[in-house]
């Protein structure tokens, strides 16, 4: 029996500029993450709230035909869906534009978050742009909520420059969010913004001091596993088309291993979900665009199989 797990956070439309002419992808860390695991199998719930405009109800119908549970998310009939403009660059790496005032998703409320029944869910996993939102303090009441109740907890803060009114208070909020969880997923280059650090010797031991574990991602270096002791996690060899979503990936393919071990959080099991997320991240870079991108499990287990 497959566990529940529930994902909390943005629902965004991604348009990434290709050829001189934009095309839409739906997108958001947390939303990308929750079909992620629901193609590796898993059953996922959504908690959001969406826009009635032409990009909610795409995003609605995106997230239904992944056979992901919307029966938590409401909808707004006044505001508008958030946007973020792609600009893909040289190294296939893409910069981000982020329209997110005044959203549908970022006026979620405790009202509409307090209803939910977390007795339904084995885990919660939320992002990190709707820390930068007048959302931000419910959903980071939500989720203490959760921890309380004993459900596993993921993080992934995925930091984003102009996003916010108040950029301390969003890093503040961002290890707020760090500090509640049983296990956070975060790039190189998000730490660094977060913790104003730049070497990987000062992210591990900040890491460290704040005794969450964590596994620190790094493109094409790999990725670390930091507990009390820091471990290399190789990255697959694979061609390289858009790495939009790769941390998604990831994120999606280590929840997905850890849940097969009742989210159990010692050295191997970390160390087994960090390798697996490797694999579906590196699956993610062959195609464009993030949720497009993200593979089936039996596409993971032949890509295993072929590596191996």
């Amino acid at each position: 029996m497959h566990n529940k797990v529930a994902i909390i956070g943005e629902n965004l439309v991604d348009l990434f500029k290709i050829d001189g002419k934009f095309e839409t992808h739906p997108g958001g860390s947390p939303l990308n993450m929750a079909v992620g695991l629901s193609r590796l199998g898993e059953n996922v719930s959504y908690i959001t709230k969406f826009s009635y405009d032409f990009f909610g109800k795409m995003l609605k119908e995106t997230l239904e035909l992944e056979k992901i549970d919307l029966s938590s998310c409401t909808t707004d009939d006044k505001l508008h869906t958030t946007l973020a403009f792609a600009f893909v660059d040289e190294n296939k790496i893409p910069a981000f534009e982020i329209w997110n005032r005044c959203t549908a998703d970022g006026s979620l409320t405790w009202k509409e978050l307090s209803k939910i029944r977390l007795s339904s869910f084995d885990a919660v996993g939320f992002g990190s742009i709707l820390l930068a939102t007048p959302a931000a303090e419910d959903v980071l009441k939500f989720v203490k909520k959760a921890k309380e109740a004993g459900k596993f907890v993921t993080f992934d803060p995925n930091y984003r420059p102009k996003v916010s009114d108040d950029e301390r208070a969003y890093t503040e909020n961002l290890v707020k969010g760090w500090k509640l969880s049983d296990i956070v997923k975060c790039s190189f280059e998000d730490a660094k913004a977060i913790f104003n650090l730049e070497d990987l010797k000062s992210i591990f031991d900040k890491i460290k001091q704040l005794k969450i574990k964590a596994v620190v991602t790094y493109g094409e270096k790999g990725a670390y596993v930091v507990e009390k002791e820091v471990i290399h996690i190789p990255a697959y060899k694979t061609r390289i088309i858009d790495t939009t979503g790769c941390g998604d990936a990831f994120m999606a393919g280590m929840v997905h291993q850890l849940a097969k071990r009742k989210f159990s959080t010692d050295k191997k099991n970390i160390m087994e979900a960090a390798e697996f997320g490797a694999a579906t991240a590196a699956m993610a870079a062959q195609k464009i665009g993030a949720i497009t991108s993200f593979p089936r499990i039996g596409e993971v287990k032949q890509f295993l199989r072929g590596v191996n």
